[in-house]
């Protein structure tokens, strides 16, 4: 087999770029073929499988490749986790694609052998959404290019991160209408579910600011696709948990970038003030950043925060305060914060990658309720001990509805919604807090539904088929279950979101 590498500005146009051939992946790739054809290993074990005597082995006849498809142990078991370390499964080898054609060869190689596929970014999902056993995890890290396309857009590879998208875009002066909360995410990562963030209550979700997309169809297919050019697939990719196709190219759409934001933080007495509070400024055109936290002192008083910041191009003198400071309901605020815009970005990155360092599970739980029922969610949720097990904090985030225009991104049927993450932590891996705490998320998605409320994909627990209906609702599952067998007719791409 020939190897090449490929640069990510070689990658983004699809085209591996050629080179001297590599011994190293000649020898993994010789080795992966034979090892799994004359005896291979199980994929969740490692003991032997797939033997000559017993069934041929599916890895056999492999294409050739720009990358390298690897099967080592170390490979294997480090996509075959996530940030929840609650589900483990190990695929039986692991793409690292040199190019966009290696992705397309690969889903073509496992539609003829029965296999399955699952694109793998950095692992931020929390319920095995991106694992895949047995058969094949594309790690995309290795197709991460970024590239500047003109007229306020710029194109990112799945691999590509939202805080390396976020320097080119400054570089311009410009930022996507939308950054989460955690730099090391992925492009491809967040658009396959949609992408929120302390703007997300006015702009929307990330997936509602995508112009184009290149996609790997479930029949290996590659496809460019756009409102105005094949808009079925465009609409099922967006917040499609990688059911139809695999994103490879995303054209973003861009904004111009404040130079500095200034953040205020007040804090409440009680729930209910908080979410009046922020059900307001959503209407305040002024605001920028708006969310808010909810978490428990360890004196056991709860300590309500609504968090909301103004945009600033100059930092020199003193602004007068805010007139939409008048008649909130805060009983203490803190002295005003300013930064530079990429300070506020990378705020919680060092946060985050220490809980990922923790190894420590994270049954999480995230939601979005209708104005009306948000209150008595979150109410059950303080008052209960079996409900608030293992949370340390929860972020509230109100957003006006009609700005989220995808169809696969759900959210309540409500003018005014509130998105409500439930951040647990477990002691250990199946230790009985563990258990208790995914058995807690389980009764609270019960709660939702009747509620009228939709889980948010990548920090929901496993749903059966008639939840995922239930999410959906009949017209959307109807569309969606369509656009399943029609882009991934042998049903080959990302089991482990369990829809269909």
């Amino acid at each position: 087999m020939t190897a090449r590498h490929s640069s990510p500005q070689a990658a983004l146009a699809g085209e591996g770029v050629p080179g001297h051939a590599s011994t190293r992946r000649l020898f993994v790739k010789s080795v992966l073929a034979s090892m799994l054809s004359s005896g291979g290993i199980d994929a969740l074990t490692g003991s032997r499988a797939y033997g000559a005597t017993t069934r041929p082995s599916p890895f056999d006849q492999l294409p050739s490749l720009d990358g390298e498809l690897v099967a080592d142990d170390a490979s294997r078991q480090a996509v075959a986790g996530d940030f929840g370390h609650h589900i483990h499964r190990s695929p039986g080898a692991v793409l690292r694609p040199g190019s966009v054609a290696d992705i397309s060869r690969i889903v073509t190689y496992a539609n003829k052998r029965g296999l399955k596929v699952a694109m793998r970014g950095r692992g931020h999902s929390l319920y095995g959404q991106a694992q895949v056993a047995d058969g094949i995890v594309i790690d995309s890290t290795t197709l991460n290019g970024v590239r500047w396309n003109g007229n306020n857009t710029l194109d990112a590879q799945p691999g590509a991160l939202w805080g390396h998208v976020a320097k080119a875009a400054l570089a311009r002066g410009l930022t996507p209408p939308v950054m989460p909360d955690a730099l090391m995410l992925s492009v491809g990562g967040t658009l396959s579910v949609g992408g929120t963030g302390e703007m997300s209550y006015r702009a929307g979700a990330q997936v509602d600011h995508v112009l184009e997309l290149d996609v790997i169809t479930g029949a290996g297919q590659r496809v460019t696709c756009s409102p105005e050019r094949h808009e079925e697939l465009f609409r099922m990719m967006l917040a499609g948990l990688g059911q139809c196709g695999v994103i490879v190219r995303a054209r973003l759409r861009l904004v111009q970038a404040p130079e500095h934001v200034e953040m205020r933080a007040f804090t409440y007495e009680d729930v209910a003030s908080l979410l009046m509070d922020q059900a307001r400024l959503t209407a305040v055109d002024t605001i920028g950043p708006l969310g808010g936290t909810v978490s428990r002192e360890p004196n056991g008083q709860w300590r309500f925060v609504l968090l909301a910041g103004t945009f600033l191009e100059k930092t020199d003198g003193e602004d007068p305060a805010p007139a939409w400071l008048s008649g909130l309901r805060y009983k203490a605020a803190a002295t005003p914060v300013r930064m530079p815009y990429w300070d506020y970005l990378d705020r919680r990155t060092a946060s985050i990658a220490a809980g990922i360092a923790s190894g420590r599970p994270n049954p999480s739980l995230a939601v979005m309720q209708p104005d009306a029922s948000a209150l008595p969610f979150l109410t059950h949720v303080l008052s209960t001990p079996e409900a608030f097990a293992g949370i340390w904090r929860i972020e509230v985030f109100p957003m006006i509805t009609s700005r989220f225009t995808q169809p696969l991104h759900k959210i309540p049927a409500a003018a005014l919604a509130f998105t409500l993450r439930l951040q647990r932590r477990a002691s250990a891996g199946g230790a009985p807090d563990h258990e208790a705490m995914l058995a807690a998320n389980r009764t609270l998605v019960r709660r939702l539904y009747a509620a009228g409320g939709k889980v948010y994909p990548p920090y929901a627990p496993p749903l059966s088929r008639d939840e995922w209906r239930e999410h959906y609702g009949p017209e959307t599952w109807r569309q969606f279950a369509a656009a399943k067998k029609r882009f991934d007719p042998a049903n080959v791409l990302t089991p482990g979101a369990g829809i269909f």
